[in-house]
């Protein structure tokens, strides 16, 4: 309500909305600022961190900073032990309380709440400057980045576990490096609230590998909705097989959540809203204005119209195909005549490229996992022309992520690919698809496929061992060659009921 109330002053002027939220939020101060025992533990969402910076940004009243910063403190103020005022579920890791926030090294519990705590947190760095926040935030992100995260983005390992400290927790974070996949939970809310974290991240830290991550969500995690933006998905498992849909083998699928395919109608219905504001909002975070200049994050097509940080207008064209394709075309339609920057975001993928100015090659070193400034004198009609090229590439997982030893998934550029089972013959299963690790995969766009995307040409081998014993001795597999394609995982489950897999075993042939 902070946050709505904030932009629809901002969109229209009125203050209807503000002045509810203000009153409900002097409320809330007058309620938690003395921070009585009783109210130690401040409920299950952090989510009113990031409300009350953004209604501090919006009215200057610092109360409400004070206030965010008394919920980030009391996060780990309160013992770990029975409390009759709060369910058991929701002590410890479950709510980020185990341990204060400045002290914490990884990221736990409850992940869509987890990750909104980190925002919350990054704005108030952003608000106050002090580094042991900000050094809190980046051991999280890299805890996240590193040994958390799917290779879509994703996030939020398990719908049921225990943490590292063996507490009881729920569609959250769990140990590292246990990335099962056909029991990923990976909330759909949680995936957007990682994209929000990054997006914070890159403006604090303004690092090209906090919008690589930002990316990687919005370009793939955000599978929860279908492709006619009517259906939606609550978990985005990277593995669905029939066993699991036929029968409902795991165990959380009976909650109605994790689903087969994609429901008009959740029993939880968190996650399509906040699906459909990341969409609509999603064209905020495209471009970062910086000291003297702009730094470009997204690539797509888009036409830019603000004003620099010292007042002045600049307006540009972006053209692209992005990210079905990698060039990028960036015309400068109207600026001011003093030099200054613009910065392009290098993806970490993005290996050999290319960028020229008016036709002539850029000086400027072009490094992957970086921004590239180009600083000049710019003028109307200028031209970027920037070209990353796209391979299709077969990824490995860290040793220590069992769920993935000796299996391969495929990217190209910034898209994961998947596997299902309509592009496979009759009555084969996912199960029984195996890649050679000299493969070669061809794109093809298909532009009324799903409302057009490139997918991938490629060969398979398909075990045709029909053995039902568990174990066997070991045998040479019975092979058969298949050209099959593979499509984007973003847009699995839209051609009916379907298995589905990321992660595929690799043959080295």
């Amino acid at each position: 309500m902070f946050t709505s109330a904030c932009i629809h002053y901002r969109a229209t002027g009125k203050t209807n909305f503000l002045n509810i939220a203000i009153k409900n939020a002097d409320c809330v101060y007058r309620e938690f600022q003395p921070r009585p025992k009783k109210l130690a533990r401040f409920g299950y969402n952090q989510s009113q961190i990031m409300g009350l910076v953004e209604l501090y940004r919006t009215t200057k009243d610092k109360k409400y900073l004070e206030l965010a910063e008394i919920f980030v403190n009391m996060r780990g103020a309160s013992p770990v032990e029975p409390d009759p005022t709060v369910r058991f579920t929701m002590i410890g890791d479950q709510t980020q309380e185990r341990t204060p926030f400045r002290e914490e090294k990884e990221a736990v519990g409850h992940a869509v709440l987890a990750l909104y705590f980190y925002a919350g947190a990054a704005d108030l760095y952003a608000e106050t400057g002090e580094q042991e926040l900000l050094a809190a935030l980046d051991r999280v992100w890299s805890n996240i980045a590193n040994k958390k995260m799917y290779l879509t983005g994703a996030c939020g390992q398990t719908p049921h576990g225990a943490s590292s400290h063996a507490d009881f927790v729920h569609e959250a974070f769990i140990n590292e490096y246990m990335m099962p996949n056909l029991t990923a939970y990976n909330e759909t809310c949680a995936n957007v609230a990682h994209a929000m974290f990054n997006w914070r991240m890159l403006s604090l830290r303004g690092e090209a590998r906090y919008g690589d991550n930002m990316e990687l969500v919005l370009i793939n995690a955000l599978s929860g909705i279908s492709a006619d933006g009517m259906h939606y998905f609550y978990c985005n498992p990277l593995r669905v097989v029939r066993n699991a849909i036929d029968y409902g083998a795991l165990t959380y699928l009976k909650t109605k959540l994790a689903t087969p395919v994609r429901q008009p109608h959740l029993n939880s219905f968190c996650c399509p809203p906040n699906l459909v504001r990341t969409i609509a909002k999603s064209s905020n975070w495209a471009y970062n204005l910086s000291e003297n200049g702009i730094a470009v994050n997204l690539y797509g097509g888009n036409r830019l119209a603000t004003h620099m940080l010292d007042g002045s207008e600049i307006k540009l064209t972006q053209e692209s195909q992005y990210p079905w394709d990698g060039a990028v075309k960036i015309t400068m339609q109207s600026c001011k005549s003093e030099p200054f920057d613009v910065m392009l975001r290098i993806p970490q993928w993005a290996e050999r490229t290319t960028i020229m100015v008016n036709g002539s090659k850029s000086a400027e070193q072009v490094k992957p996992g970086n921004f590239t400034t180009i600083r000049r004198s710019w003028k109307s009609g200028d031209v970027i022309e920037m070209n990353m090229p796209m391979e299709a590439r077969l990824y490995t997982g860290h040793p220590r992520i069992e769920e993935v030893r000796n299996q391969a998934a495929i990217k190209r550029g910034p898209v994961v690919y998947c596997m299902e089972t309509q592009d496979l013959p009759p009555n084969a299963s996912i199960l029984d698809v195996y890649i050679p690790a000299n493969t070669t995969l061809v794109p093809e766009y298909q532009p009324t496929l799903l409302g057009g995307l490139s997918t991938l040409r490629g060969t398979i081998l398909l075990n045709t061992d029909t053995e039902e014993s568990m174990y066997r001795t070991l045998q040479r597999p019975d092979w058969k060659k298949v050209e099959v394609k593979f499509l984007p995982y973003y847009a699995w489950g839209n051609r009916g009921q379907s298995e589905m897999t990321v992660w595929m075993p690799i043959v080295w042939v």
